[in-house]
């Protein structure tokens, strides 16, 4: 009998999971890995994903979750976060409708982690708040800028925004509902990148002259030599990238409850692509997280492996030991049955329609097997990999009805 959600608006259609099912692009990127490829697809056929809450052995989902959450720490070599939060306000200014604020915090690994941080100026403290997670989007040069415009910003990140959110900003978008947001640079974007570090000020001024050719043989340097040579370094430290870039995302939410302006019990996070993939981690080992919403980064690993892991699984998404246990949707849904919104686009290129359909067709299932299928959005658009007006209507809406906001 199909699983139907509570609350329809919030959730596609059975029988549109199902006409999707079976469907694969016509323009399959099949990796160019030779024989090879014939031989991982056999071995991932063999996975047992045995810790799914799928499982006949779970019933109970917060001892499964609990149980689950600690191997995943243990797998990504999660770091200790430690309180109280070393931080430092560098700037506030005050602009139509929010307050902004630019600040530094440092990380449970001992780095100052940048942020940009919106403060409505309309409601009351403490705020719900929402920790706005930013997209790979092809390039390095800038990273929580893709949610925040600023004055004078190249032409190419507006051309970004424009294709990819619309031409709005995120972050601007939720401050007006009412939600404090707070917006990190992931590692090697922006200032986080080696090549700001000698001299911050020098490259935050230098890059706003570049050009897209410029920011693209940055990218090109920063993915095939810096993330690599850390990401290596950091498997041969003991470490995971994966678990770093977690890490630093808990570590938000850590200096977002230090802060007397933030309801801590009313804590969300969102973000597409990269920043979807982010949101799927920390909602799923950080119960402070209230709501999340994930866009375009649901599906299973049958859809991706063969097909196009050169484009969709990056170094961030290397966890040793765990993918054969937990497919990526079953990953997102240690967040259960705490509120969790997946959105897709049906023309996703990272990825095949049927794995978008199987895993939301899964997420079905464990929510309702925890008894909690009105805390789950699972929505499907005849969209690109892409975070359109439409789909931003449903995740403010599914945000502002599990933290609510103040307009």
């Amino acid at each position: 009998m199909p699983v139907k959600s509570i609350d329809e608006p919030f959730w596609t259609d059975d029988a549109e999971l199902e006409l999707y099912a079976g469907l694969k692009h016509l323009d399959s990127k099949e990796d160019d890995i030779g024989e090879l490829r014939a031989c991982f697809i056999k071995a991932l056929s063999r996975s047992q994903f045995d810790l799914s809450f799928l499982n006949e052995r779970f019933s109970d989902v917060s001892s499964w979750r609990s149980g689950v959450v600690a191997e995943l720490k243990r797998a990504m070599s999660l770091p200790l976060h430690s309180h109280p939060v070393n931080s430092q306000i560098l700037h506030r200014v005050k602009c139509d409708g929010y307050d902004r604020e630019e600040v530094v915090f440092e990380s449970a690994f001992g780095c100052w982690i940048p942020a940009t941080v919106l403060i409505p100026d309309h409601g009351q403290a403490p705020f719900p708040a929402v920790v706005a997670l930013h997209d790979m989007g092809g390039f390095r040069s800038f990273g929580r800028e893709k949610l925040i415009p600023f004055e004078g910003e190249p032409d190419y990140l507006k051309d970004f925004r424009k294709t990819n959110y619309e031409g709005r900003s995120i972050g601007i978008e939720l401050a007006a509902r009412g939600f404090l947001v707070i917006c990190i640079d992931s590692m090697m974007f922006g200032e986080r990148t080696p090549q700001a570090w000698p001299d911050k000020a020098a490259f935050i001024r230098d890059r706003l002259g570049w050009t897209k050719q410029n920011s693209d043989q940055f990218t090109r340097d920063v993915s095939l030599y810096s993330e690599k040579i850390a990401s290596n370094t950091a498997i041969l430290t003991g470490l995971t990238w994966s678990g770093m870039i977690a890490g630093d995302d808990i570590d938000t939410v850590d200096y977002l409850v230090s802060r007397p302006d933030v309801d801590a019990g009313r804590i969300g996070c969102i973000g597409l692509s990269y920043g979807a993939y982010r949101a799927n981690y920390l909602a799923a080992l950080d119960e402070r997280i209230a709501a999340a919403v994930s866009v375009c980064w649901m599906a299973t690993l049958d859809s991706i492996v063969g097909f196009n892991v050169g484009g969709a699984m990056g170094y961030f998404t290397l966890i040793p030991g765990i993918h054969t246990r937990l497919d990526i949707c079953d990953i997102a849904s240690l967040a259960c049955p705490r509120p969790f919104m997946a959105v897709s686009g049906w023309g996703d290129h990272l990825m095949q329609p049927h794995g978008i359909s199987s895993a939301h067709r899964k997420l079905r299932k464990i929510w309702s097997k925890a008894g909690a299928a009105e805390k789950l959005g699972s929505l499907c658009f005849d969209s690109p990999h892409e975070f359109n007006t439409t789909m931003q209507e449903a995740a403010f809406a599914w945000l502002e009805r599990w933290l609510g906001g103040k307009l």
